[in-house]
């Protein structure tokens, strides 16, 4: 019975003692320097939204410029001009010069490989969560959970015996710490899997110069900058506005596949998958069906028209939906 004893106690102080390491490593950065608080506008926008809020960032900026349209639910491209990576993966999922959906362009483009030098950066800054803990804190607290109902079962048994009343009562006692670590230490539920300074900085970009403005006409990233930090909500542009809350409680009849970024796209696939993480639950167009295409090495877009039945398809990297090629239901890209 000794070592039922013993048992109970492990299967409550182990995983207990794992989930408050990872609480504490969590905390991030002891001592943040100023120089370190995000200071371009993608970062800004995807510590505050993640890659949902990044890719509709780009769409505004795009837009403010007059690079693109958006009308009616689709992205039409004025002038094919990018200014950074994330732009330049924007067009990549644009299928043509005209008839792009905003909801597959934005459902495509959040999970594009370029997202994953933000995110690193933020990691390396202590802002976001490592790959490794955003996998490992939801597990611990579900061990924990285990060893918590494991130890409390066997304490009950105990109770039975007279002799071992007070090693009975000694684990439940264990388990009621147990309970409380777990409430206190377990991960938050929030979308954003940023560390304690992060939310820290993430909340007080509302407030500090000069990611505080509201007004695009004087804030220095203008109406893009506007939305990095507050969101939709916040655009002057009602025509903008509505139209990613139009793309964003669109849904489709299809499941959302998981997305794992390819070993070519990044060096360290962990940090492609976390990725895909962050970007997963922006909004609620990530429940799309992936049906998107697979861009060529010239940064065009092959895939399926929302007005067509046919798709593009065998694109090679010598080869390319141009802007002046479509697909109809008797033809398709080929190389």
């Amino acid at each position: 019975m000794i070592f039922f004893f013993v048992a109970a106690l492990l299967c409550i102080l182990v995983p207990s003692a794992w989930l408050v390491r990872l609480r504490l490593q969590a905390r991030g950065r002891l001592t943040f320097p100023m120089g370190d608080t995000p200071s371009d506008l993608l970062r800004v926008a995807y510590l505050r939204g993640g890659a949902g809020r990044v890719v509709d960032t780009v769409i505004t900026a795009m837009h403010a410029d007059g690079r693109i349209t958006v009308r009616q639910g689709t992205v039409t491209v004025v002038e094919p001009a990018a200014r950074t990576a994330m732009e330049r993966a924007l067009l990549k999922h644009c299928t043509s010069w005209k008839s792009n959906s905003l909801r597959t362009l934005r459902r495509d483009a959040r999970r594009d490989p370029a997202l994953t030098s933000i995110d690193g950066s933020l990691v390396k800054q202590g802002l976001l969560l490592t790959p490794g803990m955003r996998r490992l804190w939801p597990r611990a607290a579900d061990v924990q959970v285990a060893g918590l109902v494991a130890g409390a079962v066997i304490a009950i048994v105990l109770l039975f015996h007279p002799a071992l009343r007070p090693a009975a009562v000694a684990t439940l006692a264990s388990a009621t710490v147990g309970t409380v670590v777990w409430a206190v230490c377990r991960p938050p539920g929030t979308k954003i899997p940023r560390t304690d300074q992060g939310e820290k900085v993430a909340w007080e970009l509302e407030t500090l110069a000069p990611w505080n403005g509201r007004d695009p006409a004087t804030h220095p990233a203008g109406a893009a900058g506007v939305f990095a930090v507050r969101g939709p909500a916040a655009l002057t542009d009602t025509t903008l506005r509505k139209e990613f809350e139009k793309a964003s409680t669109t849904r489709s009849t299809g499941t959302a596949t998981p997305h794992r970024s390819g070993s070519s796209h990044s060096s360290d696939s962990s940090t492609s998958y976390a990725v895909a993480v962050v970007g997963a639950s922006c909004d609620v167009s990530c429940a799309a069906a992936d049906t998107g295409g697979s861009g060529d090495a010239n940064g065009s877009s092959c895939s399926s028209s929302s007005s067509s039945s046919s798709s593009c398809s065998s694109c090679s990297s010598s080869s390319s939906c141009s802007s002046g090629s479509s697909c109809s239901s008797s033809s398709s890209c080929s190389s």
